[in-house]
C-alpha cells in the first residue's frame, strides 16, 4: 500500500507515501520557503481528500489560512475564468469545504495535541487523517529534560506515539536546529531533505 500522497513530486517519491503509524520529517532549512512548503503540502494532501490537521507555530490561524488560500489561488488559475471578485467568492467556497484544521498553538506539546485531536474527532473518531506539524524546536516537551538534544528527542518519542495511538501518518516540518538529533533518531520512520521549492508547483485536483 503506498499511502497519502501530498502532490509534490520529490516528497511522494522520497516518502513513497505516508503511512499510517509512521512519523515523517520533511526538512527544508529556509524559512519562509519552509513556511510555503508547510501551505503546498497541506493544500496537496486537503484537495486529495485527506483531512489534515496543522499545527503552525510560527504563523497565527489568519495568517496560516491567508498562505493556503494563495497558494489554492495559485493553483486554481488555468481552470477558473471569472471576474476577480466571482472568482474570489468560488475560491472561498471551494476552500471552506476542504477538510482542514489549523491550530496556531504557541507552545505546542503533546498534552496541548491529544486535547486538540479530542474535541475534533469526538463525534467522528476518524475525523483526521494526517497530521502535520511545524518546527519541532519550539514544542514544549511533558518530560523533565536537561539539554534541547533530549527534549527534541522526547518529543520525537511522543509525536510517534500520536502516530500509532491514532493510527495515521505524523509529518513533521523541521528546521536545521533539529536536524542532526532527526537523522539519527529511532522513532522517526522517513527523513527527507527538500533544497528548494522556488520552481515547486504542487498538482492538486478538486474535490468531488
Amino acid at each position: 500500500m503506498r499511502g497519502l500522497e501530498t502532490g509534490i513530486e520529490h516528497i511522494d517519491k522520497g516518502f513513497r507515501g505516508l503511512k499510517d503509524g509512521k512519523l515523517y520529517c520533511l526538512f527544508c532549512l529556509d524559512e519562509q520557503e519552509r513556511t510555503n512548503l508547510i501551505a503546498q503540502t497541506v493544500m496537496g494532501l486537503a484537495t486529495r481528500d485527506n483531512s489534515v490537521l496543522l499545527f503552525s507555530s510560527e504563523k497565527d490561524r489568519r495568517t496560516m489560512f491567508q498562505m493556503l488560500f494563495d497558494i489554492y489561488w495559485q493553483m486554481c488559475d488555468a481552470d477558473v475564468q471569472f471576474d476577480d471578485i466571482e472568482r474570489r467568492h468560488l475560491m472561498l467556497y471551494k476552500m471552506g469545504k476542504l477538510p482542514i484544521w489549523i491550530e496556531d498553538i504557541s507552545e505546542l506539546s503533546y498534552a496541548s495535541i491529544q486535547a486538540t485531536i479530542q474535541r475534533i474527532c469526538l463525534l467522528n473518531k476518524h475525523a483526521i487523517e494526517v497530521i502535520v506539524v511545524d518546527n519541532l524546536s519550539q514544542m514544549k516537551t511533558d518530560f523533565v529534560v536537561t539539554s534541547k538534544e533530549y527534549a527534541i528527542m522526547a518529543n520525537l518519542y511522543l509525536l510517534k506515539m500520536v502516530a500509532k495511538k491514532q493510527k495515521i501518518p505524523v509529518l513533521l516540518i523541521g528546521d536545521g536546529n533539529s536536524m542532526p538529533v532527526i537523522n539519527s533518531n529511532e522513532y522517526v520512520d522517513k527523513v527527507h531533505n527538500y533544497e528548494s521549492i522556488e520552481k515547486t508547483i504542487v498538482k492538486i485536483y478538486y474535490p468531488n
